[in-house]
């Protein structure tokens, strides 16, 4: 009996290795692509794998998630094919098309907006990306679009603001930009120190580009002028502010969402694989190194050095919930009033504040919490409470800016965009904001 039972357990043993991983180890022989529009070869080069390479499931999952990552698929299908000389045949078929969506939106309240995007895609057969953006609102307008193709991709971006810059005490300043709220001079009446007439101009290129799967680097150069109204109290640098930046960017096991295209079932070829509880933990990181130059050679009337650094980690568990960490720094080895390192660059981009301080380096660490309440067929439904903290060196002192909270939203899968409501509690002035969320990235 003890013999029989030893034997059923090591043939069970075996069995089950031979189902979880029959393929592994395996040479790869042919790997042949089909689509509807696209031409099967932009397929075959965005496919990580190629023939000679030796056949692991880990690599094969994550090959597939290259091409779901395209996002401008409505089907596709992996096939094995064992051959009789040991090794192995994959086959792709892909269900391709093109989308162009248009969305509008507007906001009213202490500071109305209008905005308009236009989405496109795979419309030359290449899996390309490209968006249109533009906003206007009291204080100016912004307009900027890119398109990515392959490994490369590029942005244009430009804005023109008109409005008052107010400075408070302990060295803190409204936000600034077409959506900031910058309504705050009511709240903060008496932190009031003065209060500038500001235009800011400003044209942006950027190129990236793949140097491996996942090492890219990019180069963004950027003509900014700023012209402040004389004020007796303070003396800020108006002129040109012309830079060059150029860094690297690493990232693996980050999951890219999905785009305009999924109004039409585009770019969802995911969604059951997305819906399945993971077998493990699953580990991501991504880092950020970037250097900002300016001065005579770039045009600029002041001389600008900057250097930054920021790091991911996260952890996606078994039911998909995500454990995100960031840290970042940076340091204005160079810089006038206008080219400071702001505490909101150096948070996560989580919380809604008014106020932000400048400084000439600083860090900021975050720490937030992905729960989802809902996860079906229809969209997910989030719980994403955060901390997030940084420091800024100014005027011989670390003062920190510190925030807390938690964003409320539901996403469609065929509406790519989260809505729902976010709180912070501003740590470091005892302010709240409660915001429409209209947008982001889970």
């Amino acid at each position: 009996m003890k013999v029989l039972f030893i034997f059923v357990f090591l043939c069970s043993v075996l069995l089950l290795h031979a189902q979880a991983t029959p393929h592994e180890g395996k040479p790869i022989a042919h790997i042949r692509a089909s689509a509807t529009r696209m031409n099967p070869q932009v397929i075959l080069r965005r496919f990580p794998l190629k023939p000679g390479d030796v056949f692991t499931e880990q690599g094969y999952d994550r090959a597939q998630d290259e091409l779901h990552n395209m996002r401008v698929f409505k089907k596709l299908d992996f096939t094995l094919t064992p051959r009789p000389d040991n090794q192995l045949d994959i086959d792709i078929t892909a269900e391709d098309g093109y989308f162009i969506f248009p969305l509008a939106f507007a906001s009213g309240g202490g500071k109305s907006v209008a905005a308009l995007s236009l989405a496109a895609g795979n419309l030359f057969k290449q899996g390309e990306m490209s968006f249109f953006f533009g906003a206007v609102s009291q204080d100016g307008f912004s307009l900027n679009g890119g398109v990515a193709l392959g490994e490369g991709s590029f942005y244009a971006g430009y804005s023109k603001i008109n409005a008052d810059q107010r400075l408070y005490k302990n060295y803190w300043s409204n936000t600034f930009g077409i959506f900031s709220t910058s309504d705050d001079e009511g709240e903060y009446t008496n932190e009031l120190l003065a209060q500038v007439h500001t235009r800011q101009e400003t044209f942006t290129f950027n190129y990236a580009r793949e140097l491996t799967p996942d090492l890219s680097f990019f180069i963004r150069p950027e003509w900014v002028r700023y012209q402040y109204a004389h004020n007796e109290r303070v003396d800020l640098d108006s002129g040109s502010h012309n830079t060059l930046t150029a860094g690297l960017q690493l990232s693996d096991n980050i999951r890219k969402g999905a785009n305009m295209g999924a109004l039409s079932g585009y770019g969802l070829t995911d969604k059951k694989k997305s819906l399945m509880d993971l077998p493990s933990t699953r580990f991501g990181y991504a880092g950020k190194l970037f250097y900002t130059d300016g001065g005579s050679w770039t045009g600029a009337d002041y001389r600008i050095s900057k250097v930054g650094a920021q790091a991911t980690w996260l952890a996606e568990l078994k039911a998909r919930h995500l454990l995100v960490l960031e840290i970042k720094a940076q340091d204005a080895l160079s810089a006038p009033f206008s080219d400071e390192i702001l505490s909101t660059d150096l948070l996560s981009g989580q919380g809604r504040y008014d106020r932000q301080i400048r400084g000439q380096r600083g860090a900021g660490a975050s720490a937030g919490f992905v729960y989802y309440l809902l996860r079906n067929n229809t969209g997910l439904l989030s719980l994403a409470p955060f901390y997030e903290t940084a420091y800024i060196y100014r005027a011989g002192q670390y003062r920190n800016h510190s925030g807390a909270g938690a964003t409320l939203a539901y996403k469609l899968w065929r509406f790519p965009f989260p809505v729902g409501i976010n709180y912070t509690h501003n740590l470091t002035d005892g302010s709240h904001q409660t915001a429409f969320v209209f947008g982001g990235a889970f």
